[in-house]
């Protein structure tokens, strides 16, 4: 399970990078393996986000004022990845 967290935690580190290149409103990109977090700009409300993301069917847990945390399941697979980054697209202001 180790080399699948390490391979997973990669390909999704990657994904919220490319995902922080294309909005503005995401601060910073941080975090290890599977436990990742985007912050988002002080003026984006980061519970407003969670919710929208909730109906989308993405359970997200906030850190602070402006912190979005991810920290998914050990058997998530790329695919879910994949699925979260479209979810977080979504609702995310431009």
């Amino acid at each position: 399970i180790t080399k699948h967290v390490k391979e997973i935690g990669a390909y999704l580190d990657e994904q919220l990078k490319q995902l922080k290149s294309e909005f503005g409103c995401i601060a910073a990109h941080r975090g290890k393996g599977l436990i990742q977090g985007l912050e988002l700009a002080e003026d984006v409300p980061v519970g407003e986000i969670s919710a929208k993301a909730l109906e989308q069917g993405l359970l997200l847990i906030t850190a602070g004022g402006n912190v979005l945390r991810f920290v998914p399941p050990l058997v998530i697979e790329k695919e879910h990845v994949d699925e979260m980054i479209q979810k977080l697209k979504a609702v995310l202001p431009k």
